[in-house]
C-alpha cells in the first residue's frame, strides 16, 4: 500500500505549564532575541485549517502526526485513527536533550516518530493546502517531486556583515559546510540539473555550479509542505548523527543548527528526486496588515499552497488584527469542520 503520513509540529504559547518551563531554561539565551522571542511560538489559529486543508484538499493521506509538548488542541478527537498525538520524548532518543523549544532540534529526530510511512510530508501550521492535489504533486516513482535550483548570491560572511541575518540564514550555512567539507566534489545528473521545468537562468546558476563552483554556495528553497522519505533521513543519519545529535541538545534556535532542507540536499546531491519545479506556492513574511492584504491578493486559481508566516517583527496590534483577518479568511475557505474535531467544539 503506498502509504503517505503528513508531520508536522505545534506549540500552544498559552500553555502556563510550557511557558513556566520555557521561563525556567531561558536565561543564558534572553540576549538573542531571533531564539526566545515569543513572536517565534506565536498562534496565529492555523492548525485547525492546516489540518481541513490536508483532508479536505489530499483525502488520499494516511496519517497526520502532530509534534507536541505534552499539549492537544481542544477540538481535536483524540479517538480519531487519523491523527495521531507525538510527545517530544516519544521521539528523542536522549531525553536529556528535553524540554527544548527550537523546532529544528525537533527535527533532527523526525526519523524517531513510531510507525512513521517512508514517504512522508513535513510542514508547518501556517502552511495551508489552498486546492485538492494527487499523491504525484509530492511522490512520483517512489521519491519526492523537487528540483535542484543552486542560489545565484552566497550568504558568505561578506554578505552576512551587510545584512544581519537570522539563525535560520546560519544554520543554511551551517548545512552548506557540511556537505561541502565531507561530499564535494558533487557528481549530479544532468536531468536533475537541466529539466525541461527549470527556467533559463536555473539551467545557467546550476551550469555554474557543476562546472565552475563545485561546492554549495547557496540552495533556492521553496517554503511550504516539503516531501521526504524516512529511509533517505535515516541514510543521512547514519552519515552526520554525531552533528545531528549536537543540534537536538540546543534548547533554544543557535547559530550552531543545522537545517531540515538538509534531508532535502541530502535527496538533491545524491539522485534521489523526481525533477520538476512547480511555481504553486505562495510565501511572505507577514510584517504587517499590508503584507498580509498583498499576500491574500496573490492567491490564484492556480496556487496550491500558501504559507502564513508572521514574521517576528510584526508588532503584537498588528498580529492581532492579521489573526483575526486570517481565521476570517480560513473560515470562509475550509468551513466544513474534519473527521478528527470535535463536534461540540465550536
Amino acid at each position: 500500500m503506498d502509504k503517505i503520513d503528513f508531520v508536522l509540529p505545534w506549540v500552544d504559547i498559552n500553555d502556563k505549564n510550557w511557558r513556566s518551563k520555557r521561563s525556567s531554561f531561558i536565561d543564558g539565551y534572553s540576549q538573542n532575541m531571533d531564539a526566545v522571542s515569543d513572536a517565534r511560538y506565536r498562534d496565529m489559529g492555523t492548525l485547525k485549517f492546516v489540518l481541513r486543508s490536508i483532508e479536505k484538499n489530499c483525502p488520499w493521506f494516511n496519517k497526520i502526526y502532530l509534534i507536541t509538548d505534552s499539549q492537544i488542541p481542544d477540538w481535536l478527537d483524540m479517538n480519531s485513527q487519523r491523527v495521531v498525538v507525538v510527545d517530544h520524548n516519544q521521539m528523542f532518543l536522549d531525553l536529556n536533550d528535553l524540554p527544548v523549544f527550537n523546532s529544528v532540534a525537533i527535527e533532527m529526530n523526525l526519523h524517531n516518530i513510531k510507525d512513521l510511512s517512508d514517504k512522508f510530508v513535513y510542514l508547518n501550521d501556517d502552511m495551508i493546502i489552498w486546492n485538492k492535489l494527487e499523491k504525484s504533486r509530492f511522490f512520483v516513482n517512489d521519491f519526492p517531486v523537487d528540483y535542484f535550483t543552486h542560489g545565484w548570491i552566497p550568504r558568505n560572511k561578506l554578505f552576512q556583515a551587510l545584512r544581519d541575518i537570522e539563525t535560520v540564514g546560519h544554520s543554511l550555512n551551517n548545512v552548506f559546510t557540511l556537505f561541502n567539507e565531507n561530499l564535494a566534489p558533487y557528481n549530479i545528473k544532468n536531468d536533475s540539473l537541466y529539466h525541461c521545468s527549470y527556467s533559463r537562468k536555473d539551467k545557467i546558476i546550476n551550469f555554474l555550479f557543476s562546472n565552475i563552483f563545485r561546492k554549495i554556495y547557496w540552495m533556492e528553497n521553496w517554503h511550504h509542505p516539503q516531501p521526504y522519505l524516512r529511509s533517505s533521513i535515516i541514510d543521512f543519519s547514519n552519515k552526520f548523527g554525531d552533528e545531528m545529535r549536537k543540534v537536538s541538545k540546543n534548547r533554544f534556535r543557535d547559530k550552531t543548527d543545522l537545517s531540515q532542507y538538509m534531508y532535502r540536499y541530502w535527496n538533491l546531491i545524491n539522485g534521489k528526486f523526481y525533477p520538476h519545479k512547480y511555481r504553486d506556492g505562495l510565501t511572505t513574511n507577514i510584517n504587517s496588515i499590508n503584507s498580509f492584504d498583498n499576500l491574500v491578493h496573490n492567491i490564484n486559481s492556480s496556487t496550491n499552497f500558501v504559507c502564513f508566516n508572521d514574521s517576528i517583527h510584526l508588532s503584537d496590534l498588528e498580529y492581532e488584527l492579521v489573526s483575526k483577518k486570517l481565521v476570517t479568511l480560513l473560515e470562509s475557505r475550509f468551513p466544513e469542520k474534519a473527521t478528527f474535531e470535535l463536534k461540540d467544539i465550536i
